[in-house]
């Protein structure tokens, strides 16, 4: 039995016995009070209890929330290896890089230098060309004032010609008649004296029948003498 239990025994018992009427009117008031602590200390204790209850939730979930955040941290801790070996990865590129961006401001150097001289050497193109356009045109405009100016002297030349050509058409035609009768003439005239060469050729081999023949290299050639017109 407790203590506050025994001390509420002994009070009561007093009281049970006639120990006066003021003496049971303070127990009861004694009891009264000792009741209203002990229920006071109830509530108190139901108080903790939930109160520890709160406290051993929290306890849990801070228990939770340290293994998330340890697993947290973990995770965190291998992401920031990775992400110290990738910055490292990444120094070395860009290390790398600014080794090459030199390079490449030399090399963008000289191409610079020689862009400027291809437009340099672009422009006096473009001047030349210029220069050899408008020499092209004056020269067509040349060639096209010679090939009008060719084009009516060939019509001329042409005109005239043809004019030419008919009138020579017609000489050709006068003179072709005319040789026509005067070769027709000379193969009458050359029939004629066929004949009387044959004819004299005859009467000289049948008079001198020792002739020398300079055809046939030969004397008394028996050729001549029977057919005259070898000698032809």
């Amino acid at each position: 039995m407790s203590r506050r239990h025994r001390s509420w025994s002994n009070k009561a018992f007093c009281g049970v016995m006639g120990c006066g009427r003021r003496c049971g009117c303070w127990a009861l008031s004694e009891l009264e009070l000792e009741r209203s602590r002990h229920q006071a200390t109830l509530e108190e204790n139901t108080r903790y209890q939930r109160h520890v209850q709160e406290l051993r939730e929290e306890l849990s979930t801070l228990h939770s929330t340290v293994a998330d955040l340890e697993r947290r941290y973990s995770d965190l801790s291998a992401r920031y290896r990775n992400t110290v070996s990738s910055l490292d990865q990444v120094n070395d590129t860009t290390l790398r890089l600014k080794d090459h961006s030199a390079d490449l401001v030399d090399q963008n150097r000289r191409l610079r230098s020689n862009c400027d001289k291809l437009e340099e050497e672009a422009r006096l193109l473009r001047e030349e060309l210029e220069n050899a356009r408008a020499q092209a045109e004056e020269e067509h405009r040349r060639r096209v004032s010679s090939e009008v100016s060719l084009s009516r002297d060939l019509v001329d030349t042409e005109r005239k010609c043809h004019v030419k050509l008919r009138r020579a058409h017609s000489l050709h035609d006068m003179d072709k008649q005319h040789l026509r009768h005067d070769l027709d003439r000379l193969q009458l005239a050359l029939h004629r004296e066929k004949k009387s060469h044959q004819m004299t050729l005859r009467d000289m081999y049948r008079h001198y029948p020792y002739t020398y023949c300079l055809p046939h290299s030969i004397y008394n050639c028996h050729d001549c003498y029977h057919d005259p017109m070898l000698l032809d």
